[in-house]
């Protein structure tokens, strides 16, 4: 174990790596977690659905749809780049 000590100006802190206290680690229900993603998924489904009602992009179904989820991964892609470019900074 080392035990670094790192001085401010205010006074010092010492700091120690202990197992038992710094990692806990939190049991996964994995029914719970299926069941959150589920309906998450079907929430984020059904709302896709009442937009895509409401848009009317094209006629059919399909060309609509595209338009759709092409603007929805459009954005999503901006915004995990504008993320990933913040993040770098």
């Amino acid at each position: 174990m080392q035990v670094n000590r790192i001085n401010y100006p205010v006074g010092s802190f010492c700091a120690v790596q202990q197992k038992s206290s710094l990692v806990k680690k939190n049991k996964v229900n994995p029914v719970n977690e299926s069941l959150v993603t589920a309906g998450s998924w079907f929430g984020f489904g059904v709302a896709l659905d009442l937009v895509s009602r409401k848009c009317q992009f094209s006629k059919s179904p399909f060309k609509n749809s595209l338009a759709i989820n092409s603007i929805l991964g459009a954005g999503a892609g901006i915004y995990t780049g504008l993320r990933a470019t913040n993040k770098d900074k």
